[in-house]
């Protein structure tokens, strides 16, 4: 889960990077946060010390995926390039039977069919959920290390060769344009 390395051999502080979601969140320890001490700080500044000034704030409202915090995530990756919309649509769909969210590979990110807050994976986030769908990815190493820790994996691939059925906790050889409205059909009938 290395990202970078900071070397900094004459100066502190020193400091390492760890990515959005490789470490479980601890539970609260009420202990610790009695032993921290708050200090106010009102910093001297004149308009002297300032040598930047603010010409324009811009804000965007953007919805990004929150794929860290879902408990269901059902990814695309490269095997919807024969129909990348009819693909994502599918996804959509079956994340919304499941009641989650939709990620992807960077293959599909890369493509533009999503934009990256969907992207899980060793350049993208690393999730934990409880059921992991895998529609149309191979499960190459640097998305396999974003997403191998779910609890539950369910993969869908033509190829019954793929290496993302080494982790998968079921595994369908099929198309997922067969395959994914069949499951979608029956998640519905068992809802209701």
């Amino acid at each position: 889960h290395l990202m970078a390395t900071i070397i900094c051999p004459r100066f502190r502080p020193q400091m390492s990077t760890v990515r959005p979601g490789v470490m479980q969140m601890q539970a609260f320890d009420q202990a610790g946060a009695d032993k921290v001490v708050v200090e106010n700080v009102t910093p001297a500044l004149t308009a002297d010390d300032i040598h930047v000034q603010v010409l324009d704030i811009k804000k965007s409202a953007e919805k990004l995926v929150d794929l860290i915090g879902a408990d269901v995530v059902v990814s695309v990756g490269r095997g919807i390039s024969a129909d990348p919309e009819k693909g994502i649509k599918l996804a959509e769909e079956l994340a919304e039977a499941l009641g989650g969210v939709v990620g992807a590979s960077r293959a599909v990110t890369d493509e533009g069919w999503l934009s990256a807050d969907h992207q899980v994976g060793q350049t993208g986030k690393t999730v934990h959920p409880r059921i992991y769908v895998a529609l149309g990815i191979s499960g190459a190493i640097q998305h396999v290390a974003g997403m191998q820790d779910s609890e539950n994996i369910i993969a869908i691939n033509k190829n019954e060769n793929a290496p993302i059925f080494d982790v998968a906790t079921y595994g369908i050889v099929g198309d997922l344009y067969k395959v994914v409205p069949e499951l979608i059909k029956e998640i519905k009938a068992a809802k209701a």
